[in-house]
């Protein structure tokens, strides 16, 4: 290769802000350079985040239906069921290099597309060098996107530094299940790992600075997951300071103020997974007209930077921090740079899933939210105790939450608390990001036995209550788009 050469578009970052607006430029007919810094392509959704967890997820929930085999008319010779932790990670590794592994062929398949192994640093608004193995090469290029993505907060409390005190990154790599656990951090991964190692049999305690868990998600469910954790066995503290941690080897003591007690656990490991923040170190944006914060680099509603041409996306630009998320970012400049109609993603149209147990999906607005924003909204409910499907799961612990305005009956939020939640969201989010009213989503017919089929049964029993019918309301309201 050339020492210098010319590309139409440097991407920076091969996880879901990068790779996907990559491989659609290229597609598109530019010349592509993408540079990849962790050791492959998806960045820390794949080797740190959303896919580890879940496989540890997959483990932990098979052995709580383990333990409740004999309510499906199941007998087990020997009920007893041990976690080979070896086990566990070993199938981890190999998920993770398969799906590393057939991304990247994937993206050397397409013409015009090359991957980088290496560190890349912008010196101006239009030239990068890229560090590979101790050789420098040299990058022009038209445009640029950023998505480096983000790494995991190191709170200032004093033991912080303390080796041994985990990071979520450092949890997934775990070589054990511990006896015990303090989380500090009650948002998405703070809960998803309690319940994780809590069902692997790790005495659990998740400290919360604010005053409840997962504050930005719907109200009633967050207090109902809440009432789950509390039932399983897991320790929830909110509205805490942490004063320090202290010991080590395994043998750790965590002090926090609440109110005005002084509380102290005792733990074997300590974990901070109190949100991440943007990796902007090291990419040269002293040397651009580039600008950033705390809080991320700062982009307009095109997601272009301070500096023409060159763009960011994903964890480097803030909240939210979801792969899907980042990846819309990415294709919608990909879109851009292409001469497309972008499309550009809007956070009031996003959905989302914390893999809690049971699962809690979201897209949209909350209620609470959607009242700030000065929409007059109601609520169908559904509770899912009363479904075919999730009682003949074993699962009916759950409620659907559904934002609706009043004006014209427009769903701008719907948000579930039900083991499958996941599944929900797809037709969520489409519901909320195509403006479909309560009548049209109560004659769309859903099939039976399923927990989709909540939608459907929450929007007539909306109608039913405000004394009208859906047909009547299709012909005499139409479809407000958002």
């Amino acid at each position: 290769m050339p020492l210098e050469e010319r590309a139409d578009v440097l991407v920076i970052g091969g996880g879901p802000g990068g790779t996907p607006a990559a491989m659609a430029l290229a597609r598109g007919g530019k010349r592509v350079v993408l540079v990849v810094a962790g050791r492959g392509l998806g960045g820390a959704c794949l080797f740190e985040g959303c896919i580890p967890s879940k496989i540890f997820r997959e483990t932990a929930a098979r052995r709580l239906e383990t333990a409740r085999i004999a309510e499906f008319g199941l007998r087990l010779a020997d009920p007893q069921v041990t976690v080979d932790w070896t086990a566990v990670q070993a199938r981890r590794h190999h998920i993770l290099t398969m799906r590393a592994q057939g991304a990247l062929a994937q993206a050397r398949s397409i013409a015009g597309l090359e991957v980088v192994f290496g560190h890349a640093r912008l010196c101006n608004s239009r030239e990068a060098v890229i560090e590979v193995e101790g050789k420098e090469r040299h990058v022009r290029f038209d445009h640029a996107i950023l998505a480096t993505g983000s790494a995991p907060n190191r709170l200032p409390i004093s033991g912080a530094d303390l080796p041994g005190v985990l990071t979520s990154e450092g949890l997934i790599e775990i070589g054990f299940v511990p006896a015990s656990l303090v989380l500090i951090g009650g948002g998405p991964i703070g809960i998803e790992m309690g319940q994780i190692f809590a069902a692997l049999g790790s005495r659990v305690t998740i400290l919360e600075a604010a005053p409840r868990i997962l504050a930005p998600v719907d109200v009633v469910l967050a207090a109902r997951l809440s009432a789950k954790l509390d039932a399983e066995g897991i320790r929830v503290a909110t509205g805490v300071h942490i004063e320090a941690i202290e010991g080590g080897e395994g043998r750790y003591r965590v002090r926090y103020r609440r109110a005005d007690e002084i509380v102290q656990v005792d733990t074997e490991v300590v974990a901070m997974v109190a949100g991440r923040h943007p990796n902007v170190d090291g990419l040269g944006l002293e040397t651009t007209a580039v600008r950033h914060d705390r809080h991320g680099v700062k982009v307009n509603a095109e997601l272009e930077t301070g500096e023409p041409g060159i763009f960011a996306t994903g964890d480097l630009i803030g909240q939210p921090m979801f792969a899907h998320w980042a990846t819309a970012q990415a294709l919608a400049v990909a879109r851009h740079l292409l001469g497309q109609a972008a499309g550009w993603p809007r956070p009031e149209t996003n959905s989302a899933v914390i893999f809690s147990r049971p699962e809690l999906g979201m897209a949209g607005l909350t209620e609470e939210a959607a009242r700030t924003a000065g929409l007059d909204v109601a609520v169908a409910e559904y509770d899912y105790s009363f479904d075919a499907r999730a009682q003949i799961s074993g699962a009916a612990d759950g409620l659907l939450r559904m934002v609706y305005r009043r004006d014209d009956l427009r769903i701008v939020g719907i948000h579930v608390l039900i083991e499958g939640a996941a599944d929900l969201m797809g037709e969520a989010a489409l519901a909320v990001a195509c403006g479909v009213t309560l009548p049209t989503l109560a004659e769309a017919i859903h099939p039976h036995p399923t927990l989709t089929e909540a939608f459907a049964l929450a929007a007539r029993s909306a109608l039913a209550s405000l004394g009208q019918h859906p047909a009547h309301q299709r012909r005499t309201n139409s479809v407000t788009r958002p």
